[in-house]
Parts: structure tokens; C-alpha cells; sequence
């Protein structure tokens, strides 16, 4: 996978031990003390929106989540921001791939004359 993630997000009340097992199937890794959880690695960039969208849409009135959580696709060199605050999940693009660029250079090999001009 090519997406490297940093941050974490806040969870109160913490998850007990009973429900960290449940986090980690969603592909979410919880602290020790259950208090932040981080997307597992070799999750993709959907799933890790999708899987946290479920997250907060099952604990809503049980848990509280905030906190925003870096994406960074080392081949394309696109980084997004996920931010949880008040039961919403959301995606920010920060820096797009860069645009490959069209090559000026002409290849002359292809480009042969059918013809050719005498020099005088």
C-alpha cells in the first residue's frame, strides 16, 4: 500500500478491552488505553473514511470522536486531511499530485523529412 498516515483521533469514553477487538476488525488500531485510535497500515484512503464514518455513526450518543488524521500516498504525493469534530466525518485535499507536464523535446528520429534541401 502507498498511504502513510499520521495522527490520531480522540475518543471519550475510552474503549474497554471487549471493544478494541471490535475497533481493530473496522481497521482502526486503538491506544493501550483506549483513549486514540489510528488507521491500521495497509489500509486504503476510502476505507479508512468509510470504516471511520461507521465508527462514529454506531457510537453516536456513546462515544464522542475528534481529531484529524494526515494521508500522505507516497506515489501520486497527494496528502488529504480526515477531521472528525461532532459526529462528522470529513476529507480536505491539501496538496494534489503534481501534473506530469507535456515534453517540449522533439524526437527527430520520427520526425524524418521525406525530402531534403540541398545547401548552396
Amino acid at each position: 500500500m502507498s498511504m502513510e498516515y499520521a495522527g490520531a483521533i480522540e475518543v471519550m469514553p475510552p474503549f474497554r478491552a471487549s471493544a478494541q477487538d471490535w475497533v481493530r476488525a473496522s481497521g482502526w488500531t486503538p491506544s493501550a488505553d483506549g483513549k486514540t485510535i489510528r488507521p491500521r497500515g495497509g489500509i486504503s484512503l476510502d476505507e479508512c473514511i468509510s470504516s471511520l464514518r461507521d465508527l462514529v455513526t454506531l457510537d453516536t450518543g456513546e462515544r464522542s470522536y475528534a481529531g484529524v488524521v494526515a494521508a500522505y500516498d507516497t506515489i501520486t504525493r497527494e496528502m488529504v486531511t480526515v477531521r472528525v469534530r461532532g459526529g462528522r466525518v470529513t476529507r480536505r485535499t491539501l496538496r494534489r499530485p503534481p501534473v506530469q507536464r507535456q515534453s517540449n523535446v522533439i524526437d527527430l528520429a520520427s520526425h524524418r523529412r521525406g525530402a531534403s534541401r540541398a545547401i548552396s
